[in-house]
């Protein structure tokens, strides 16, 4: 019984992280291509991931960080407490609805704001901002 746990701990929190990952990858493809000027560190929150985007581009440091994200995640389902095990589940489904919050707001920046330049008056100065 306490082994069924631990299985459906790390199904579901890889299902998580994988989803959480292919968020956070289509969120920063969809920034960059609307303001390609605006710094990766300015646009995500993991250092892990910066690092590699800045280091070996967007799509290969996604597979990479992926590849030791997902790993790491795996060896906390398996070995860990299970209230670490609980705590990662709840920040992973606080993740979640994060990227659901922040793909909305950058979805209706776009709409409102196609070129990417966000006007001065109404955001003060922008770091990454598009030339007019």
């Amino acid at each position: 019984m306490i082994e069924n746990w631990r299985t459906i701990a790390i199904i579901v929190l890889m299902t998580l992280s994988f989803i959480d990952l292919s968020a956070t990858f289509y969120y920063v493809y969809k920034y960059k291509t609307w303001q390609p000027n605006k710094p990766y560190k300015m646009i995500e929150l993991n250092p892990l991931l910066v690092f590699l985007w800045n280091k070996i581009g967007l799509f290969f440091g996604t597979l990479v960080g992926g590849a030791i994200i997902l790993t790491l995640t795996y060896i906390v389902a398996k070995e860990a407490h299970y209230i670490v095990v609980g705590l990662l589940f709840c920040f992973l489904l606080f993740a979640l609805f994060n990227h659901y919050t922040n793909i909305n707001l950058l979805h209706n920046l776009i709409i409102k704001y196609p070129k990417g330049h966000l006007p001065v008056e109404t955001f003060g100065e922008v770091i990454g901002n598009n030339l007019k």
